[in-house]
């Protein structure tokens, strides 16, 4: 496959998901270095491609827009002319490394030959295989999602991969990374080191209590006086969740404005260190750089935890953790699954990672 011209990645979202894709590019630009590799993308997540160096081309696609719309006539012209761009690209061989209905229909658009996606052990909904033709077969040691996405991506080159050897990026330009030293230098004057932290998830089962996060924080402002916490948020809920932790935290912390992907990994590559749960900006500083420590409950650390020396995670001990991969959204063990999780121990965590940095 290394005469492949042109590879198209299908990877349309949510965040976190694209960020477990992105270590794809390098492991593509190595085992077919004379392709061209363009990956199309939900609008909303697009600026997460934006610069990379082994992105020839984003196709943006506004698919939570059309959702909306299904029933318009303009919605129908703007997809089969989208469709009709997309068949013209020219492609050898189509990734769908997301594995639902969505990104079938996208894969099977783009008119490549050539369309691997996962096979029935693990393929997000079933429906899926109607629109791949080519499935390596699912590999034991495969736990972590970003291991299964390169035995999809390597399938057809025979080429080795490693979760340590190619890293995701996105990119920041000197502008971005200028604006972020700003706002954390007018936010806490002289705090350091600094700690991002972001405390939101879409579960309620991936949820820590504000409680949680503000011991964890005063634990660690022990062992650093001068540290800066800086509170990042995406919703309303979220930002509530923020002042909750500075109000039990008491001071020595800043509340961020909502930001957009980009500005956000500015500012947790310019901090250096990041807490939270199970969330996508947490992956999002891992891959800015930042060193982490997450906690999980309601899904598994082994399956989508950063990984490498600079990362650590905490899986709640009750038998029934990482349940979220079952689909679960509620459970009548939340709480006592919360209290399984001691501060203490991802402020030990996280004080190693400072301390050693």
């Amino acid at each position: 496959m290394t005469e492949a011209r042109r590879i198209l990645i299908v990877k349309l979202s949510s965040l976190g998901d694209i960020l477990h894709a992105l270590p794809a590019v390098p492991y593509l630009r190595r085992a077919a270095p004379a392709a061209e590799i363009h990956w199309v993308v939900d609008t909303r997540f697009a600026g997460l491609l934006e610069g990379n160096p082994g992105i020839a081309r984003v196709i943006a696609l506004p698919i939570r827009e059309w959702k909306g719309k299904a029933g318009s006539p303009s919605t129908w012209r703007e997809a089969f002319a989208a469709a009709g761009e997309l068949r013209r690209g020219g492609y050898d061989v189509a990734f769908d490394v997301q594995g639902n209905i969505k990104s079938g229909v996208v894969a099977h658009l783009s008119g490549a030959p050539l369309r691997y996606g996962f096979p029935r052990e693990t393929v997000r909904e079933r429906q899926n295989l109607w629109f791949t033709n080519r499935r390596p077969p699912a590999a034991e040691a495969d736990r972590h999602v970003t291991r299964k996405i390169l035995r999809v991506v390597s399938s057809p080159f025979g080429t080795p991969f490693s979760m340590e050897e190619f890293r995701g990026e996105v990119v920041n330009t000197p502008e971005e990374m200028s604006a972020a030293a700003r706002l954390l230098e007018e936010a806490l004057p002289g705090a350091f080191p600094r700690l991002a932290l972001h405390p939101g998830t879409t579960w309620n089962t991936k949820r820590m209590d504000a409680a949680f996060w503000a011991q964890t924080v005063l634990l660690l402002r022990e062992r650093f006086p001068g540290m800066g916490v800086f509170l990042s948020w995406g919703t309303e809920m979220e930002r509530s969740e923020c002042l909750a932790i500075r109000k039990l935290a008491g001071g020595g912390d800043a509340l961020l404005p909502r930001m957009g992907y980009k500005a956000l990994a500015s500012v947790y590559r310019a901090c250096g260190h990041m807490i939270g749960p199970d969330t996508g900006p947490l992956h999002l500083a891992a891959v800015a750089g930042a060193k982490t420590v997450s906690v999980y409950r309601g899904s598994s650390g082994e399956y989508a935890a950063p990984v490498g020396p600079g990362h650590r995670f905490f899986q709640a001990p009750l038998p029934c953790a990482a349940c979220q991969i079952k689909g679960e959204k509620v459970c009548p063990r939340d709480a006592e699954c919360r209290r399984s999780i001691d501060p203490a121990r991802v402020a030990e965590a996280m004080a190693e990672l400072v301390g050693g940095g």
